[in-house]
């Protein structure tokens, strides 16, 4: 075939695989639900309904998800065959002589070198897209324990916001009644005052309290990707389990097998090692053959072969070496300190928990006591058996153990997932049926 025809067929056939472009805009509004596709159980959502919520909903994953697409795309573009090489050339004689005619050269080469190195570049390619899948599922494991921890914290606050609540509502009434004794005559300045002393710190933690509990809820809603106004129902949750020294042992020994960010390194240290060796491969004498048909003036006609062969006299590929030893070199310290920061963090979370652990049940043993004396106390004071200063300072007293004792077990709890985090192990609320 020759002519327009074989032109026609050559531009067709270029055409062939190119792929088309369609514009794709950005959003304008914002993209947050007001309600929860998920339906809460009796009471609210537990801690497992709010993590899987996480892994669903969450924007952040979203963009993680497409941008290791990306490297799925790297992937597949360096699995192609590198395309050959096609080149011409046309001469008309412009001459007085006779009996010439066009001359032409066409030819066809490939980089022989690129194949060569094609299936390094390619296993390369790989295990880097594996790297990134297993780089989004570390961020998952993150992203359900910020949940866990915002749903704890929003729970906590919340009882603690309550117990404040009628601590206030205590304190106000006693101020009101002091402001009322002291117009009458009744009572001395020095009462109303400490009254008021004692409603004011109690106002000022209530607030504090609230702060906390706004800035939770709103940072959970967030990251389920609700809007700040969504219903959001929590369920009230109970101490949770504590692993063994054998729990913690067992699970550091798989450590290097489940958590996804050593996984991740793994692959991407595999994916470096077939980097390095394709640098190592492209130290050999980089050859481009091709082949050609020409036809001279004279119409003559040719055909042959070239040989492009580059001469590794001075750069040689060792500059491109010695980076790719030095990458895997930083890949394998930075891998053997994680494992070992891991190790570390384990311990001593566990540790923590331990005597955290202790901290709670020595205050859940001294509550029902404290809350007896108060009750107590509250009698005789009504009674006029207690001064009023001594009751204030019980009332103060029994106010920061309970808030104490929130705080101990919201710690207890951000423990308790930071480890489960660490470990790739579950953590649930003790009892069967508890925060459920």
């Amino acid at each position: 075939m020759r002519g327009p025809h074989a032109r026609v067929s050559i531009v067709v056939l270029g055409l062939a695989g190119c792929a088309t472009y369609a514009p794709l805009p950005l959003p304008d509004d914002a993209d947050l639900a007001r309600e929860v596709s998920l339906a809460p159980a009796e009471g609210g959502y537990d801690i497992d309904a709010i993590a899987t919520l996480a892994v669903l909903r969450n924007p952040d994953l979203e963009a993680a998800r497409a941008k290791a697409g990306i490297a799925k795309a790297q992937a597949f573009a360096t699995h192609l065959l590198p395309d050959p090489q096609f080149n011409a050339s046309f001469d008309h004689p412009t001459g007085s002589g006779s009996g010439l005619v066009d001359a032409y050269v066409v030819g066809l080469s490939v980089d022989a070198q690129a194949l060569l190195t094609h299936g390094e570049r390619s296993s390369a390619a790989r295990t880097a897209y594996d790297q990134a899948k297993l780089d989004v599922l570390w961020q998952e494991w993150q992203t359900v324990a910020r949940a866990r921890t915002l749903y704890v914290g929003s729970t906590f606050d919340r009882e603690k916001q309550r117990f404040l609540a009628d601590l206030v509502a205590t304190y106000a009434a006693r101020a009101e009644r002091s402001q009322q004794a002291l117009r009458t005559g009744d009572l001395s300045i020095d009462q109303p005052a400490s009254d008021l002393a004692l409603l004011a710190d109690a106002q000022r933690q209530l607030g504090n309290a609230e702060r906390a509990t706004s800035t939770a809820e709103l940072g959970l809603r967030a990251l389920l990707g609700l809007a700040a106004d969504a219903s959001l129902p929590l369920r009230p949750i109970d101490a949770p389990t504590l692993p063994t020294h054998d729990d913690v042992a067992a699970a550091l020994a798989h450590l290097t097998q489940s958590r996804p960010d050593l996984r991740a390194l793994q692959a991407g240290y595999a994916s470096q090692e077939h980097s390095l060796h394709a640098a190592i491969l492209t130290q050999f004498p980089n050859i481009a053959i091709g082949f050609n048909s020409a036809r001279d003036t004279s119409s003559v006609n040719t055909l042959g072969a070239g040989v492009t062969l580059n001469l590794p006299i001075f750069d040689g590929g060792h500059g491109e070496i010695a980076i790719q030893r030095a990458t895997r070199e930083q890949l394998r310290v930075t891998y053997q300190a994680r494992l070992d920061q891991a190790v570390s963090d384990a311990w001593q979370l566990w540790n923590d928990m331990q005597s955290l652990s202790r901290d709670v049940a020595q205050a859940e043993a001294m509550l029902p006591a404290n809350r007896a004396a108060i009750d107590r106390a509250r009698i005789a004071y009504q009674a006029h058996d207690l001064s009023a200063t001594a009751y204030a300072t019980l009332l103060a007293s029994y106010a920061t153990d309970r808030t104490a004792l929130i705080d101990l077990r919201t710690s207890l709890w951000n423990d308790a997932i930071a480890l489960a985090t660490l470990l790739g192990t579950q953590v649930e609320p003790m009892g069967a049926d508890a925060g459920r």
